[in-house]
């Protein structure tokens, strides 16, 4: 029982080294499919050959635990110092890779080498242990086959464990050093473990081993077959369930989101069922059934249910849906909306692995009654099944899934299983099983070249995972199916790629590129963002020549850059039907792949970046949403710094982000992780969601004057006028945040490292949740902090003619509602239509668009207000409507503070952190630090955690190091700048 429960261990620290992994070499190799398959690849071989070279050997070891018990602690150490060793690898990748960045043959056989050097010995290691085991049971135990099934099944579900471990919480708690350093102190445990058992038991080498009991039935079926039937019967269905395993990844990931933690759980559900069809073949039960007719009602069975799925699509899918908006949108629905996707996963996946799974640990219980060599035998089979395994994962991803499409490559897979049953039901006689497997098969053979694809694709390529007003049902099914086009669709190795269109109701001339379900580029809802983060690099660095794009998308960014004057723009994109979907959007991306200042690689552009040794003027990351799998790492302090090294002096990097779906927890850990990199930070709002940070080492020059050299050149110009910024006055207006301020904007908190991914696992759940996050508006220059803007771009955006001003959000909207509000106000009034009422009277709010002479010329009060609100919002008007007397307002507003001696919480009828906000940014923005400093410290001894206070406070920090000398030596029980700190 101890060895069982060692064996469950083993089996979880297994699959937390290959999560592990596998997440450090895609920070070495990059994303891509290619490298991904390779690392898989070389795991899985090194698992094989582990597997035949301890088989042989095992039978005729002294002492086969004490061997597993050495193996084991070889495989902890190693997975102690594989940071180290990984660190060495990067290196060495590195400088190899520098000079055949160019030649993607070379690069991924470099990949391949380095992941066999990385991966090899403890890979092998790892498949020996079961072999070992089997041996060390065949000394001990009768039964020792069917028991040796037991310990496979025990490992299984210790494989769940580990999956579950990492996947959900060791890298979270501990990061990513962290747990393999734990997990191999675990392994070392139990090498001790072992070691200790072995050396305590006592064999009689000499004796003879016990006889197996024979069930009845033993004789008929599968112990008639030669080992080598059984081996190829293994492979078959080693290829089989991996290539389930890819499908059903993709087909559940469509549904439900490519989350991180939904393809981790639905790894959870493949091993589950794994191990939970090994238990049931482990048991005295199984053994009394015909083991032909068991294998093939696996076979059967699993087919029968693949085939009922993909007849089925819209069901399944529904019910998804609606049971997706029956939870509630929070923390305690998330974690609801996991065993969800865990159920499905069971069902779609879990159920036929376990079916599927059940092939190998039988074939060795049969086969090893029989022999005296169990290490051998299992040996031989686990290698089988895993060569098989690595030939379904690159059969399915690489051949079947792109030529026939995932609904077709099911069927084929099923039709496989068919094929299969049905040579075992002719081989035994079983005719009615026979007719069975011939008329599921005749069933799958229809639904392969039925009209059922169209339908699938309309489904599954929708991305139903982001429908929130109201659950899916067939009716809205059939009206997408009448309203919505598919150009193109492409279910390649890599992602799901889809371009669509519609009718003039829905979709107008619309055009939308959906990778993975997800909508990630069009022609109207997001043209600002793309053509805006092609424009606003060149308003920073107009004169740039060398520009380096991560993600092509619908390739309108990349074609935005090439109005500009520049010599090349280099694209980094890992998908090749991204890239073929590109000629349905030709008319917006002016042809940008057979434009020959372009340069492509297929390829992960963070690998790019660190092997190339081009410098360029501009970088631009555009990548898909951060809760998709695998898109954390070009969002972390290692990749802005390796985009950091290759940028030129004065260099300018562009970073998409979304604040839709979000939380505030999450937009500040970007931009402080952004501009932990680049101290030099604007955060520009381009619509309605999408936020852009740009960022440099250095200061660069702004304003109206660098704007007009962009809009000399027509391409840009004409672009900027599509989206509403008719003038270079005008793209002022899309500033959240200059230079100024926007580096004050995060705080103190946590970062996105290659260490801490904290993104790619918190990200998720607020994509669950779904609200917008909002935060990052309090901290707005053109409202709430209009008073620290540029004067020079407060005049200016005053002064818009309206015409001009009413064109920039018409279309293309803004997350801040405050200032859509107002625009909503500004234009009613325009057109002499009744007016917004929070703008017409009170409350007051700054605004940076709005004339002084526009505010009220009083404040409409409660009769029941004292006469210090009275006071206070006096003096706020005062400031609204004469700016020039400022300094006599912020008097007024501070004598009142000053006459506060007590906690104001629930005391007060006025706001007195907003007036102390006040009191501190007006002085700042005449530069009046220590009249400031005052006012802040004053302010936060009674709201010491006030955000805007804070934020204000690392505004003053630039401007004033130091606290004054006479506030820092008073004694009047006030917080100063380092106390406040603390």
């Amino acid at each position: 029982m101890t060895v069982l429960l060692l064996f469950f261990c083993s089996g979880a620290t297994a699959l937390v080294y290959e999560v592990l992994w596998s997440k450090y070499l895609a920070l070495m190799f990059g994303s891509t499919i290619q490298a991904q398959t390779v690392i898989l690849a070389v795991f899985m071989g090194g698992l094989a050959v582990g597997n035949r070279l301890f088989g042989k050997v095992a039978d005729k070891l002294r002492d086969p635990l004490a061997v597993y018990g050495y193996l084991e602690g070889i495989i902890g150490l190693y997975g102690f110092f594989f940071a180290k060793i990984h660190s060495v690898a990067d290196f060495l990748f590195v400088w190899a890779g520098s000079s055949i960045v160019e030649n993607g043959s070379l690069l991924l056989g470099l990949k391949m080498v380095i992941s066999i050097l990385l991966l090899a010995i403890p890979t092998i290691l790892m498949g020996g242990t079961l072999p070992l085991i089997a041996a060390w049971l065949k000394r001990r135990d009768a039964e020792a086959s069917r028991v040796s099934a037991r310990f496979y099944a025990v490992n299984s579900l210790g494989a769940v464990t580990g999956a579950a471990l990492a996947g959900f919480v060791m890298v979270t708690s501990f990061g990513m050093v962290a747990s393999l350093q734990l997990t191999g102190m675990l392994n070392v445990l139990i090498a001790l473990a072992a070691i200790v058992i072995a050396r305590r038991s006592v064999f009689d080498l000499r004796a003879p081993t016990p006889a197996p009991v024979s069930p009845p039935e033993r004789a008929s079926g599968v112990a008639t077959l030669p080992v080598m039937n059984l081996s190829l019967l293994v492979a078959l269905t080693g290829g089989i369930s991996m290539g389930m395993e890819v499908l059903a990844s993709r087909t559940i990931g469509l549904i439900v989101g490519g989350s991180l933690q939904a393809f981790a759980l639905v790894l959870i559900s493949f091993i589950l069922g794994i191990g939970l069809g090994s238990i049931f073949v482990s048991t005295k039960m199984a053994s009394w059934i015909a083991p032909v007719r068991l294998i093939f009602g696996f076979l059967f069975g699993a087919a029968a249910l693949l085939m009922i799925f993909i007849d089925n699509i819209e069901q399944w899918v529904i019910f998804y849906s609606q049971t997706r908006f029956a939870l509630a949108s929070n923390s305690s629905g998330y974690v609801l909306h996991q065993l969800l996707i865990i159920f499905l996963s069971i069902i779609i996946l879990g159920i036929p692995a376990a079916l599927l799974g059940s092939v190998l640990p039988l074939s060795i219980r049969v086969a090893g009654n029989d022999s005296e060599k169990l290490g051998d035998l299992v040996g031989k089979l686990l290698t089988w099944n895993t060569l098989g395994a690595v030939v379904g994962v690159l059969v399915t991803g690489f051949i079947l899934m792109p030529v026939f499409g995932i609904r077709s490559a099911i069927a084929i897979l099923a039709l496989m299983m068919c094929g299969s049953a049905l040579f075992l039901a002719l081989r035994s006689q079983f005719q009615k099983g026979a007719i069975a497997a011939g008329i599921l098969a005749g069933i799958l053979c229809y639904l392969l070249v039925g009209s059922g694809s169209q339908k699938w694709k309309q489904i599954v390529g929708s991305g139903i995972f982001r429908l929130r007003s109201a659950p899916l049902s067939s009716d809205m099914i059939r009206d997408r199916g009448q309203r919505v086009k598919l150009l193109f669709y492409r279910d390649a190795a890599d992602a799901t790629v889809s371009v669509e269109t519609g009718t003039a109701e829905s979709y107008g001339d619309q055009r939308v590129l959906r990778i993975n379900g997800k909508a990630d580029a069009s022609t109207q809802g997001d043209l600002s963002t793309q053509y805006l983060l092609g424009h606003l690099p060149f308003f920073a660095r107009p004169d740039s020549k060398e520009v380096f794009i991560l993600g092509f998308g619908s390739g309108i960014t990349a074609g935005a850059v090439l109005g500009h004057p520049i010599d090349r723009v280099t694209i980094a994109e890992n998908c090749r039907p991204v890239l073929e979907a590109a000629r349905f959007f030709e008319r917006w991306n002016r042809g940008v792949l057979t434009n020959s200042r372009t340069r492509i690689f297929r390829e992960d552009a963070r690998t790019i970046l660190k092997l190339s040794p081009d410098k360029y003027d501009i970088i631009i990351s555009e990548p898909s949403n951060p809760w998709v799998a695998g898109i954390g790492s070009v969002f972390s302090k290692e990749f802005y710094e390796i985009a950091s090294n290759r940028l030129k002096d004065g260099g300018v990097m562009a970073q998409w982000f979304h604040i839709y779906e979000m939380h505030d927890g999450i937009v500040s850990l970007v931009i402080r992780t952004f501009s932990s990199v680049f101290p030099h930070v604007e955060i520009w709002d381009t619509e309605d969601g999408d936020i852009v940070l740009l960022g440099s080492h250095k200061p660069w020059e702004t304003g109206p004057a660098q704007y007009q050299k962009v809009y000399e050149r027509n391409r840009p110009r004409l672009d900027l006028e599509e989206i509403g910024l008719k003038t270079p006055l005008s793209v002022w207006a899309r500033q959240i945040a200059s230079q100024n301020t926007a580096y004050a904007i995060p705080g103190n908190g946590p970062i996105q490292t290659d260490e801490f991914p904290v993104l790619e696992y918190s990200a998720p759940e607020a994509f669950f949740i779904g609200r917008p996050a909002e935060e990052l508006f309090r901290y707005d220059e053109r409202i709430r902090q209009s008073f620290l803007a540029d004067p020079k771009k407060s005049t200016v955006l005053r002064a818009l003619p309206e015409a001009v001003f009413s064109g920039i959000f018409q279309e293309f909207t803004t997350s801040n509602m405050e200032l859509l509000n107002y625009y909503a106000w500004r234009v009613a009034r325009m057109g002499g239509g009744e007016e917004h009422p929070v703008y017409g009277t009170s409350p007051l709010l700054p605004i940076i668009f709005r004339p002084p002479v526009s505010y009220p010329e009083q404040v409409t009060l409660p009769p029941t207000a004292s006469s210090n609100r009275v006071a206070v919002a006096k003096h706020e008007l005062n400031l609204l409507r004469n700016p020039q007397d400022w300094d006599k307002s912020i008097a007024g507003i501070e004598q009142q503070i000053a006459t506060i001696n007590t906690n104001v919480d629930g005391i007060l009828d006025w706001d007195v952190a907003y007036y102390s906000t006040l009191a501190t940014k007006v002085p700042i923005a005449h530069k009046q630090y220590d009249r400031a400093f005052r006012n802040l410290v004053k302010g936060r001894s009674f709201f010491p955690a006030n955000p805007e206070l804070l934020y204000l406070e690392r505004v003053l920090q630039r401007h004033l190091p130091e606290p004054p000398k006479e506030v820092s030596e008073k004694n009047s029980g006030e917080n100063n700048l380092a106390e406040a700190r603390n």
